[in-house]
């Protein structure tokens, strides 16, 4: 199927912003929706995208408080395509207020493909989901594996899945799943490990490992799962799963950390370093197979390497003004 049309809904998330700039390199007419205003051209990678003026529009509204126009804009765009990363993502903070992460990442799905059943314009809706519904694993975790979450985040993020597919199983809706390891790369928000953790040693400051750094995960850079995700929108079964991670290439938090550490010329790396214990639920290890994934012809490019690099030198392009901004995570209601 050739996307010609499509609807972003969470467009300023670190992957939606990517996704977006994806389709308009490939000339495809965008809207994009979320809650927050849109981001500057420092967090933004479609910001300064050539084809953005022409082929963009972007709409600032709450699918929980300003669902009626969030239906009126896509009634009206008809989109053959919607990719949906509207979530409440932090998974520690879950916790604390569940029923928001569940009003959001389930109800508010519910909500909203409710009114898009009896659509003829609608082909494909691809839910970016999460592995952490299949919880912590020593085993290989096919699309098939069995549900297992262990968090608000993951029962929430499952609830919404769920739903999806009972809309699949009784109305043919054109729903299609996607599950990636850990995101990274440039551009992504300061609070998550990767770019966190190079502003703390540029800072000099101490960098606090949940978990005492156990936790074992694939990273992926964003330009492989952007990749992945239109290979899925273009060649996937409506109806299926599809897991997207590096093939055999897990790391634990204390050795990614001591990488970065490394990378960026700190020679007495532990003394930077605080470990301290992980609230329950924090998930060990994902081995997500991507056997499915590759049949379709795709595979990974960029080594965890180069994408460290990558986000190291966007960190320095605007240093001056991230040294500024706020790099802990702040809770949106």
């Amino acid at each position: 199927m050739k996307i010609k049309k499509a609807l972003v809904l969470g467009s300023n998330s670190f992957s939606g912003n990517n996704f977006v700039n994806f389709l308009l390199n490939n000339k495809i007419k965008v809207v994009g929706i979320s809650r927050s205003t849109e981001p500057n051209f420092i967090m933004s990678s479609y910001y300064q995208n050539k084809f953005k003026q022409k082929n963009f529009k972007f709409y600032k509204l709450d699918i929980n408080k300003d669902l009626n126009k969030i239906l009126q804009i896509t009634n009206s765009f008809k989109p053959d395509t919607i990719i949906n990363y509207l979530a409440q993502g932090d998974v520690r903070h879950s916790w604390n207020n569940p029923t928001e992460w569940y009003q959001t990442n389930c109800m508010s799905i519910v909500n909203f493909t409710s009114e898009l059943i009896n659509t003829n314009f609608l082909k494909k809706y691809l839910s970016i989901s999460t592995p952490e519904v299949y919880g912590s694993s020593n085993k290989y975790i096919y699309e098939n594996s069995n549900f297992n979450p262990s968090t608000p985040y993951a029962g929430s993020k499952l609830a919404g899945d769920l739903h999806l597919t009972t809309l699949y199983k009784k109305y043919n809706f054109p729903v299609l799943f996607s599950r990636s390891s850990n995101v990274y790369g440039a551009y992504q928000q300061l609070y998550r490990i990767i770019p966190k953790t190079i502003i703390k040693v540029k800072l000099g400051q101490m960098i606090e490992l949940h978990g005492k750094g156990r936790t074992r995960r694939d990273f992926i850079n964003i330009n492989d799962v952007n990749s992945a995700l239109f290979t899925i929108l273009s060649k996937g079964n409506i109806g299926d799963s599809y897991n997207i991670a590096n093939k055999n290439s897990l790391i634990s938090i204390y050795n990614l950390v001591k990488n970065i550490c490394k990378t960026l010329g700190v020679k007495n790396w532990k003394d930077q370093i605080t470990l301290i214990d992980e609230n329950f639920g924090q998930d060990n290890k994902y081995f997500l197979n991507t056997n499915k994934i590759r049949k379709l012809g795709w595979s990974e490019k960029i080594t965890l390497e180069s994408g460290i690099n990558d986000t190291i030198s966007w960190i320095n392009k605007y240093w001056d003004k991230i040294e500024k901004m706020p790099h802990e995570y702040i809770h949106k209601q």
